[in-house]
């Protein structure tokens, strides 16, 4: 056990160890939230890529919503696995964030518009 400083609380060094993750990890759930339950697709696409076709809002707001979940979960977890090793915590986030941006590419194939920026 780290010995605590005279003004450092277990609260303040949980925090600063763990503080980034878990704002990653809320930040994360609050756009998951936002296209699951609000279907507002617009907040993970770019402005230039145009609107989505009415009938595509809602499978693309479920698939990336998923999506998203599934990456904050990756996060939490990716914290978990690097409290015991540093290294796996590390390369499971660069694979989770590889993984993600395949099938962020795939979602948008599947049901954004064809013309934007050479996808």
């Amino acid at each position: 056990m780290v010995m605590l400083a005279e003004n450092e609380t277990l609260i303040t060094q949980f925090l600063s160890a763990h503080a980034m993750q878990l704002f990653m990890g809320a930040i994360f759930i609050y756009y998951a939230v936002k296209l699951l339950v609000f279907k507002d697709v617009d907040a993970v696409r770019p402005k230039e890529w145009g609107k989505l076709k009415e009938e595509n809002v809602e499978p693309y707001a479920k698939e990336m919503g998923i999506l998203i979940l599934c990456f904050a979960a990756c996060v939490f977890v990716m914290e978990v696995v690097s409290q015991y090793d540093g290294l796996m915590g590390m390369l499971f986030l660069l694979l989770s964030i590889a993984v993600v941006f395949f099938r962020f590419k795939k979602i948008e194939e599947k049901y954004g518009n064809r013309n934007h920026m050479g996808m």
